[in-house]
């Protein structure tokens, strides 16, 4: 008897679903089965019933729901999960990959193994090519970015471009990699599911078969995780709160044209700051300035951008996305410049720093008018610097 699979499990709209490539799969507050591929393994009542309980575990860990680096592969996603659960259930009727089978550690999370997945199955079973003339600023061709770029939206129902995939000889066939992509084909982050499921894990008392080891894992789960999206949209709504002003113009929302109203200013002065020192890799940069392009979605019509190591970089204005990045720098760190140059600069409404913390703390010896966000590279990164950080301004870390 399980009763908190069980319980999870009836939370769910059950859905006959005979075109997916896989046999079951959970989301979107559903668990769908392929009667098809069902049938096929029947006679192996144990098999079928693994299955299930691997999605209903998947559900508990929420791994559907949250936690999703961007632009993951939807077979890192269903991989990624699957070698947290083996870890710590054993599952004898399911070829689930082994972490070790990947030369990777074990006992990491779940975006962790994602992260590691994305790269490690895009290189090619054989690589034998040189690299080509005409790389952009990451070591790209324009050619392979875009090829890349397509591989790496999550959902885009897009396979790789090889028949086999992975590494030191661990293949994936084309079959397998359709299937495990089709499980994570109903993932999204989604608020509601997730309090729903954190609900049923702080009511749950009886957990079965499921370890001690596995049981800690869903219940750490419930710790709320900062979301630097909404972290960097509040910091923006807060600049633009700070630039109100009384008028006699606008009647107040309470007590008519009694009291004077209020008119807020929409336009706002933004400076990004971008760590470009040594310790900063490429792969952190392009997070960084993806993060960056999302500004233009609060509808922010330019930003000021600044590269810094040891000292600034000139300042450029972004009207719009940018495609190429060119990367000067590669030094060590120092944030000092920056405060300088906002405390002759006053008409910036707001400072956000994008690095990875390692450098010395920076004295602010005058009151500040630009509010500051750190943004971190990482949430080890962030524990380490919140601290001295919080100083200044408020923090978060990025998940990518």
């Amino acid at each position: 008897m399980e009763p908190a699979l069980f319980n999870i499990f009836c939370r769910q709209h059950l859905v006959e679903n005979p075109v997916m490539d896989c046999a079951i799969r959970c989301g979107k507050g559903r668990v769908e089965y392929n009667p098809g591929r069902i049938s096929q393994i029947a006679d192996n009542e144990e098999h079928v019933e693994e299955m299930l309980r691997l999605e209903m575990i998947r559900l508990f860990l929420k791994h559907p729901y949250e936690r999703q680096p961007e632009c993951s592969l939807p077979v890192a996603l269903s991989l990624g999960s699957n070698m947290v659960i083996d870890q710590h259930y054993l599952l004898p009727h399911l070829n689930i990959p082994k972490s070790s089978e990947f030369q990777l550690p074990q006992r990491e999370c779940f975006e962790w193994y994602v992260r590691q997945l994305n790269e490690l199955l895009q290189q090619p079973s054989m690589p034998d090519e040189k690299s080509e003339p005409g790389t952009d600023d990451f070591g790209k061709s324009d050619n392979d970015t875009d090829e890349q770029n397509d591989f790496m939206l999550a959902g885009n129902g897009k396979e790789p471009p090889s028949s086999h995939t992975g590494i030191e000889g661990f293949l994936l066939s084309d079959d397998e990699l359709g299937e495990l992509s089709a499980q994570s084909e109903l993932w999204e982050n989604d608020d509601l599911r997730r309090e729903e499921i954190n609900n049923l894990i702080r009511d749950t008392k009886d957990w079965g078969s499921l370890s001690g080891g596995l049981i800690e894992k869903i219940i750490a789960s419930l710790e709320v995780k900062l979301d630097y999206r909404k972290v960097i949209s509040s910091f923006h709504t807060s600049i633009l709160l700070s630039k109100r002003r009384l008028t006699r113009m606008r009647p107040n929302r309470r007590s008519g044209f009694l009291q004077m109203g209020s008119i807020y200013d929409l336009a706002s002065k933004l400076l990004v700051a971008v760590d470009v020192s040594g310790s900063i890799d490429n792969r952190t940069l392009q997070a960084f300035y993806s993060v960056i392009a999302r500004f233009f979605k609060y509808g922010m019509e330019s930003i000021d951008v600044v590269q810094f190591d040891v000292g600034m970089r000139e300042v450029s204005t972004f009207r719009k996305r940018q495609t190429q990045i060119d990367v000067e720098g590669r030094g060590g760190t120092e944030f000092q410049s920056l405060f300088d140059y906002i405390k002759d600069k006053r008409w910036y409404d707001g400072l956000i720093i994008f690095t990875d913390g390692y450098a010395s703390e920076p004295k602010v010896e005058f009151r500040m008018r630009t509010k500051v966000l750190w943004v971190c590279r990482s949430e080890s990164d962030y524990k380490r610097h919140v601290d001295w950080m919080k100083k200044t301004g408020k923090v978060c870390w990025i998940d990518f």
